[in-house]
């Protein structure tokens, strides 16, 4: 056997170093740059009764009601385009209608549904949020039951 203080420097044994695992968790990123959906938070302005101009109609909404005004409302605003755009209902409650719309739409529906004036001027829309990520619409209504 050799000598360890004839061989050369490169040749002694030497120990391997002990690499220190990490104890951090690694770190994952993810960018969601392109949603697919807009959440819209929309109050029903109802129309007064006949025999008050002060009173407002108590109807409950209800979804076939809300389909049809907001239909009516693309379809006035956009024509043809505004029927094709496609809306579903998540919640209503009370005068106040949360949705989901395509994230591509969302502008033109805001627009549409905002300017909508229905029964002789005195019914309508008003926008109270929206939001790519909240369901809530990005408004202060209370949205926390929202898929109860």
């Amino acid at each position: 056997m050799a000598n360890p203080d004839t061989l050369p420097p490169n040749e002694q044994t030497q120990h391997p170093k002990r690499k220190r695992t990490s104890t951090k968790p690694p770190t994952t990123s993810i960018t969601l740059s392109n949603p697919h959906w807009s959440y819209i938070h929309l109050q029903h302005l109802p129309s007064t009764t006949a025999n008050s101009n002060t009173t407002p109609n108590t109807t409950p909404l209800d979804a076939p009601t809300i389909h049809l005004h907001l239909r009516s409302a693309l379809t006035q605003f956009l024509g043809l385009h505004g029927s094709a755009i496609a809306f579903d209902i998540l919640k209503i409650e009370h005068h106040n209608v949360w949705l989901r719309v395509q994230a591509e739409d969302r502008v033109a529906f805001v627009a549409a549904i905002g300017g909508w004036v229905g029964k002789d001027g005195r019914e309508g829309w008003r926008v109270k949020g929206w939001s790519y990520w909240d369901a809530g619409g990005g408004s202060d209504g209370d949205a926390g039951g929202l898929f109860d």
